[in-house]
């Protein structure tokens, strides 16, 4: 199955599995299967990010040889994120 995303979809998808990932992933203090599942799959999306020009929001490390999101991407999810957070401390 192929799937086709808009670069606007893209970005979305981007956003979601930030926020997916960070919500399933960082409380955690070791790598377990979920975050090696997650993980892969991070990664094999992050590498579509060159083809829809999104090198400001993904780039890949040649050292490490993985993608990782921006400052920039980071910054402009955190503040849902953060957001969130807010509203559960007033729960």
């Amino acid at each position: 199955m192929n799937i086709e995303f808009t670069k606007d979809q893209y970005v979305t998808l981007l956003k979601l599995m930030y926020c997916g990932e960070w919500a399933i992933n960082s409380y955690k203090t070791r790598e377990d299967k979920v975050y090696q599942e997650t993980n892969r799959f991070e990664q094999y999306v992050f590498s579509f990010a060159k083809e829809f020009k999104l090198d400001k929001w993904i780039e890949y490390d040649d050292e490490l040889k993985k993608y990782f999101p921006t400052a920039l991407m980071e910054e402009s999810i955190h503040k849902h994120i953060d957001k969130y957070n807010e509203q559960q401390k007033k729960l």
